[in-house]
C-alpha cells in the first residue's frame, strides 16, 4: 500500500476540446459543479482536451472525475509542452497509452475516474497539457472535473481508524399517524483520515499553507492508495474539507492532522 496523496487543483487558464456537444462547454471541466460537464460529440475514435495553465507550472498528477459512460476499453494518454515549446507546435513530451479507468470496479454512481501519475521521464513542469481519450468508438465522452496539480504525499501515512462513510443529504421523519415522510437527497461519499505523526517541517511547509489556502470552500482531490488495483476508482475522492482544519502538536516527534472530506462525485 502506498501513502495517500492530496492534490490541490490548479486553475485552468484556457481549455479547448476536440469537439463539444451543445450546452457542454470544455471550460466546465474547471468548475466544481459535478452536474455541469464537458461532453464531446459522438462518432469519433478519439477525443481530447488541450489545457493552457498560463505559465510553466510543476505538475505530476492528473485526475479526470465524473466520467459518465466511461468504458473499460477506453484509453488515456497525456502530452506535455513547456511555454518555450509552445502549444504542441514543436517538440513536446508524449506519454505512453494506458487504460483510462483507474480500476476495474466502477463506483456506484456509474461515473468513471481516471488517474495519471507522471513517470520518471516526464518533464517536471509544463504550460500546455493535452489529455487524449482514445478507443471510444462511437461514444460521447463526458468529464465533470479535470484536476491537474502536484501531489502532496506525507512521509508518514494515515493511521488505522480511518473512517469511510456517506453523507446523506435527504431526510426521514414520521407524521403523527406514523406515516413515513421521506425527502430523498444526494448521497455523497465521505472520508476521515488521521495523519497522526506529521513531521514539523511538513506541517509548516505543506499542511498549514494548504489548509490556509483552501479552507472549507475549495475542493481537493484525495487518493488513499495509488497502487494499481481494481478498487482504485473507489479510493479516489474530490471535495471540500469539513470540520476542524487545525493541527495538534501531539507529541515531540510529530503533529496530528485530521483530514475530513465530503466527496462531490458521489
Amino acid at each position: 500500500m502506498s501513502h495517500a496523496i492530496i492534490v490541490k487543483p490548479l486553475s485552468l487558464a484556457a481549455v479547448v476540446a476536440s469537439s463539444t456537444a451543445a450546452g457542454h462547454d470544455a471550460a466546465y471541466v474547471g468548475n466544481d459543479h459535478m452536474g455541469v460537464v464537458w461532453k464531446s460529440t459522438a462518432g469519433g475514435y478519439a477525443q481530447g482536451l488541450q489545457i493552457d495553465l498560463g505559465a510553466d507550472t510543476p505538475i505530476d498528477t492528473i485526475l479526470l472525475i465524473g466520467c459518465s459512460g466511461a468504458r473499460a476499453e477506453w484509453q488515456l494518454s497525456i502530452a506535455l509542452a513547456t511555454q518555450a515549446q509552445g502549444p504542441f507546435t514543436g517538440a513536446y513530451y508524449q506519454g505512453d497509452t494506458m487504460a483510462f479507468l483507474a480500476g476495474a470496479a466502477m463506483p456506484t454512481s456509474g461515473r468513471g475516474k481516471a488517474l495519471w501519475l507522471a513517470p520518471a521521464d516526464a518533464p517536471p513542469s509544463a504550460r500546455y497539457i493535452y489529455v487524449s481519450i482514445g478507443n471510444v468508438s462511437d461514444a460521447a465522452v463526458t468529464v465533470a472535473r479535470l484536476v491537474i496539480g502536484q501531489r502532496i504525499q506525507l512521509a508518514r501515512n494515515f493511521q488505522f481508524g480511518a473512517a469511510f462513510g456517506v453523507r446523506d443529504l435527504g431526510s426521514v421523519d414520521f407524521s403523527v399517524r406514523g406515516v413515513l415522510l421521506r425527502r430523498r437527497g444526494a448521497k455523497l461519499r465521505s472520508i476521515g483520515l488521521t495523519f497522526g505523526a506529521v513531521h514539523k517541517d511538513e506541517v509548516e511547509a505543506i499542511v498549514h499553507p494548504l489548509i490556509e489556502q483552501v479552507g472549507l470552500t475549495e475542493p481537493l482531490a484525495l487518493v488513499t492508495d495509488l497502487d494499481p488495483d481494481e478498487q482504485r476508482q473507489n479510493r479516489m475522492y474530490f471535495g471540500p474539507l469539513v470540520g476542524d482544519l487545525g493541527t495538534i502538536w501531539a507529541k515531540a516527534s510529530g503533529f496530528e492532522w485530521r483530514a475530513n472530506l465530503v466527496s462531490l462525485n458521489a
